[in-house]
């Protein structure tokens, strides 16, 4: 069920990762506790949805914001739902980018969960997987499940397969 709280304002990090270890070539990856990226979302009191980046002088802040995960990940997840509101959100980079740590899967996560909660809810975490994965193809191409899975699932995550998706943590 969609609901709409204009006044919400809702606050979401995840953490960044690692994949590729030992033997698991895009079938493993865990989470770290410290480092991650984190985004605030609400309605937009403008007509336009906004995506401001901090810090300003990151390199993606210069992005035009529909090629930016978040911002296109949120609209994925409102174009499912066919809800037309415009929303503002705010995405902190926390890591370094190319750094080797999942940095658009914690985009992408944080972006998919908040916005989620700002709309009360309707998926769960593995629901919201697949949309991740998409955000996986944008940034580079494939929509591997082994940075934004242990981003929104925690822990160590082992993908035994992909069509159709299966995962255990």
């Amino acid at each position: 069920m969609i609901t709409i709280d204009y006044n919400k304002k809702v606050k979401v990090f995840a953490p960044a990762t690692v994949a590729n270890f030992v033997c698991g070539y895009d079938i493993l990856g865990f989470a770290l506790e410290q480092q991650g990226d984190e985004v605030e979302i609400c309605i937009s009191e403008n007509d336009e949805s906004t995506l401001k980046i901090y810090p300003e002088n990151s390199p993606i802040a210069k992005i035009e914001p529909q090629k930016n995960v978040a911002y296109a990940l949120v609209h994925l997840f409102l174009n499912h739902f066919k809800i037309n509101e415009k929303v503002a959100i705010t995405l902190h980079k926390k890591m370094p980018l190319n750094s080797g740590l999942g940095s658009s899967a914690a985009s992408s996560v944080a972006a998919l969960v908040a916005v989620n909660e700002l709309f009360g809810n309707p998926l769960t975490k593995l629901e919201l997987l697949p949309f991740a994965m998409e955000g996986e193809r944008m940034a580079c191409g494939v929509a591997h499940a082994d940075n934004v899975a242990p981003s929104l699932l925690g822990g160590i995550i082992l993908i035994q397969n992909y069509n159709p998706l299966k995962i255990v943590n």
